[in-house]
């Protein structure tokens, strides 16, 4: 980066009840049902008009590139996870970041994509929940010549330039295979019967995971799916609907969820019906889930949770915001960017910034668990590479880790 910079602001408002990152926030993958811990609790700081995008400011000092960020939703600590992470890095770098919140909705997410398009801005990061809906606000970036960066879960759009996410598929595979491993454990065999309880199936990522679970379990011919569980991404949802589950179905041996909400609900279904065991407990549910925050690895740490695939959230905006500096730079080169076929080591990039040390008294990116990362073909979306990097397998050896999200997030939210 050259010279001056401008620092980072936030869009206070993008809606009716936009929120900023400065509020406590919330869990994974969809909104709050209950505020009992941090990574449930919904924040209702900030208001804004529907037409436009109000922004807050810190200081400024002229500078490069402005770059809007539409984040899924600032209710839930997965989401506060990766957009902090976006805020010290871009801080770091010094360029002016705007964070528009979408409100956990998928309408909500294209019209503040649309509004950030507005800002003239320099590059644009999209993180939708509804894949095809967000295409056309990606076409209508490039239409006036603004480069989009998917992070987490992809838009449908050829005109996307990079999206970097772990591999969703292959998550749901793992989770599905350690959910085996436990029955194996527990029953002296690879058999019993499992629930998947899933997320909702509008986003690309959604039918990934559940595509590897399915995939997982059809290995092993003794094992066998006998619940599929769609939520809309809430705790509450969740655990209202396993409840009921259970009431006509007690004797399934365990679960494999898709999300931390999930997981979440499908603790508190098991405490309702007064099926929490830990492991090694006569009647202990194996719980085998994707992604891990603070309440799961509690849980883990208790032997509630038996394994957590988790990703490496507060890596994606960064590495995101490097390539787009990167391309910018270059003047629009495409050459800078990874291509299909690569694999991207650790020793490619790093990541710094004195204000995430200061705000977790950790060094979050001390370790590039995202790597290594193979670039790939985005399924689905022709021409648009795929940085897919590493995830991480989450148990009791390794849940205090600090390189996991879920282990600093309640600091910051």
């Amino acid at each position: 980066m050259k010279g001056s910079h401008k620092r980072r602001t936030f869009l206070k408002g993008v809606g009716t009840a936009s929120a900023v990152l400065t509020t406590g926030l919330a869990g994974c993958s969809g909104q709050s049902g209950s505020p009992e811990t941090a990574e449930d609790t919904e924040s209702d700081s900030g208001s804004g008009s529907e037409s436009g995008a109000s922004t807050g400011s810190t200081d400024s000092g002229g500078g490069d590139y402005t770059i809007g960020f539409q984040v899924g939703g600032l209710q839930n600590s997965w989401f506060t996870a990766l957009a902090r992470a976006a805020e010290w890095y871009a801080d770091e770098l010094g360029v002016e970041l705007n964070i528009a919140d979408g409100e956990l909705d998928p309408t909500r997410q294209v019209t503040v994509a649309r509004n950030l398009i507005n800002t003239d801005i320099d590059a644009l990061i999209v993180n939708p929940f509804d894949s095809e809906a967000m295409a056309t606000p990606v076409e209508e970036a490039a239409e006036q010549g603004i480069p989009t960066f998917s992070v987490d879960s992809v838009a449908t759009s050829s005109d996307l330039n990079l999206y970097t996410a772990f591999g969703n598929f292959e998550a749901g595979q793992r989770a599905a295979e350690n959910a085996v491993m436990q029955l194996e454990e527990q029953n002296g065999s690879p058999e019993g019967q499992l629930v998947e309880v899933m997320i909702e199936q509008s986003a690309a990522l959604g039918v990934a995971r559940h595509e590897g679970t399915v995939a997982g379990i059809e290995q092993y011919d003794d094992v066998e799916i006998v619940g599929e569980i769609i939520t809309n991404n809430t705790r509450q949802d969740t655990t209202t609907k396993v409840t009921n589950y259970l009431q006509s179905n007690p004797d399934v041996d365990g679960f494999v969820c898709h999300a931390v909400t999930t997981g979440n609900g499908t603790l508190n279904a098991l405490e309702r019906q007064d099926m929490k065991f830990a492991r090694g407990a006569d009647g202990h549910k194996i719980i085998s889930q994707i992604d891990a925050g603070p309440t799961t690895l509690d849980a883990i740490g208790d032997g509630f949770v038996d394994v957590a695939i988790d990703q490496p959230v507060h890596f994606y905006a960064p590495i995101a915001l490097h390539y787009i500096t990167e391309y910018l730079d270059a003047g629009g080169d495409e050459s800078v960017l990874p291509s299909v076929g690569d694999t991207v080591e650790s020793d490619a990039m790093s990541f710094e910034s004195a204000a995430a040390q200061e705000a977790t008294g950790k060094n979050v990116w001390a370790e590039n668990v995202w790597a290594p990362a193979n670039v790939q073909s985005t399924d689905a979306v022709d021409d648009v590479p795929w940085f897919r990097t590493n995830s991480v397998k989450v148990t009791q050896e390794n849940a205090d880790a600090d390189y996991l999200w879920g282990n600093w997030i309640t600091e910051v939210a």
